[in-house]
């Protein structure tokens, strides 16, 4: 199931409970109807019977949609109420108070600990204890002599694992919210060292700019003044080692802080930055760029699309390349595809270990702010690269 538009992994982990506890339900259903057969080999009641049928039709038809979009956790609270109506039914058709039905009453609270906070969960326990007891008293089956101690302790167990379940999901909540300070304090670490590269790198690049490029300007100046008393094959070729050196100084200032991207913005500095890969990766570039809302994170796409295009340059062996910039759901989005060599996907990991952290550094950041880094790859059917940020 893909994650939701602003979905947390808090929220991911939430999800995922809901489907495992929608696993749990069916297993749950088969063993009451076999309990069921075992405790009445005559035919079943046609009442239990149905309802059995019902519970595992919802069930079933529950577990498949949470595969296709999440579900609320006011939907989820109303889960586990049809879940206790449920087993109350089927426990009232069977035989009360020893009915086989009536072991499934443990399940609920085991099953809302791993979801909800410690309260919900005593209370959930609590609906489970109330339940039972109800139809226990209430089924024909209570007069009989023993009923009343059976049905104590069966509730006396089904409040033991209810305080456990509340005790457990007291233990999840605590490491859930130890795990989300955690998160944050990463994402605030994240910021600031991503903030202080970003300051660095517009330093460098203006001393670069305001110091070496501009005394390589002035000595070229200084050259061209000599060349026009003095004809000197040496001359020539200092002119165009130092011509050369000022447009790879250049290169570097822009490469360091894309000014253009203040100036003109994100399409403009794309589009810059790809034509400038295209040349020195001799491959043909054909870029389709839409109207896009500006976004705090939009030097975070430049450079994690700088960083893909560089590695098609150096490795893809590529002819062509389409670049693609556009919003799709409240998110900037930018795609890149290649015709080049490919790799297996496979070596990724070793490759970052060997300390090749470019795309591993920049999926990280992406992360950071909310975003992703999707690289799809194979041997020789080229590559095809997906970046995603929130718009805001």
């Amino acid at each position: 199931m893909p994650p939701a538009e602003g979905s947390t992994p808090e929220t991911e982990a939430a999800y995922e409970s809901e489907r495992l506890v929608a696993w749990l339900r069916l297993p749950a259903i088969a063993l009451i109807a076999a309990g069921q057969k075992l405790s009445h080999p005559e035919p079943h009641d046609t009442a239990f019977t149905i309802t059995l049928v019902i519970f595992a039709a919802w069930s079933a038809g529950l577990l498949a949609w949470l595969y296709i979009r999440p579900i609320s956790e006011r939907f989820a609270l109303i889960a586990t109420a049809i879940d206790i109506a449920a087993i109350t039914a089927l426990a009232t058709l069977s035989g009360g108070p020893f009915s086989q039905a009536r072991l499934a009453y443990f399940l609920v609270p085991v099953a809302v600990a791993f979801r909800f906070r410690p309260s919900i969960t005593a209370i959930a326990g609590a609906g489970s204890i109330a339940a039972y007891l109800g139809q226990a008293f209430a089924h024909p089956s209570a007069s009989d002599p023993e009923a009343t101690r059976f049905v104590l302790v069966h509730a006396g167990y089904l409040a033991w694992v209810s305080a456990a379940a509340v005790l457990l999901s007291a233990v999840l909540r605590r490491r859930t919210d130890r795990v989300a300070e955690l998160a944050e304090d990463r994402q605030r670490l994240m910021a600031e060292a991503i903030s202080a590269e970003e300051r660095e790198r517009q330093a460098l690049a203006e001393a670069l700019h305001d110091t070496a490029l501009q005394n390589l300007l002035s000595a070229r100046h200084e050259l061209e003044e000599v060349q026009e008393s003095t004809s000197s094959p040496a001359l020539g070729r200092a002119d165009a080692a130092l011509e050369d050196s000022i447009v790879r100084l250049r290169e570097a200032v822009f490469e360091l802080h894309p000014h253009v991207l203040e100036a003109a913005g994100l399409e403009s500095a794309l589009t810059t930055v790809a034509e400038r890969t295209a040349r020195s990766g001799s491959f043909q570039l054909r870029f389709d760029a839409r109207a896009v809302a500006p976004s705090p994170h939009e030097r975070l796409l430049l450079s994690a699309a700088r960083e893909l295009l560089t590695n098609v340059a150096k490795h893809a062996d590529a002819r062509a390349v389409t670049l693609r910039l556009f919003e799709d759901d409240g998110e900037v989005v930018i795609t890149m595809k290649d015709d080049g060599r490919g790799f297996d996907e496979a070596t990724l990991a070793e490759r970052t270990a060997q300390g090749h952290i470019g795309l591993a550094s920049h999926r990280a950041r992406l992360e950071n702010v909310g975003g992703s880094l999707l690289v799809e790859s194979s041997v020789g059917s080229g590559t095809f690269a997906e970046i995603r940020v929130p718009r805001a």
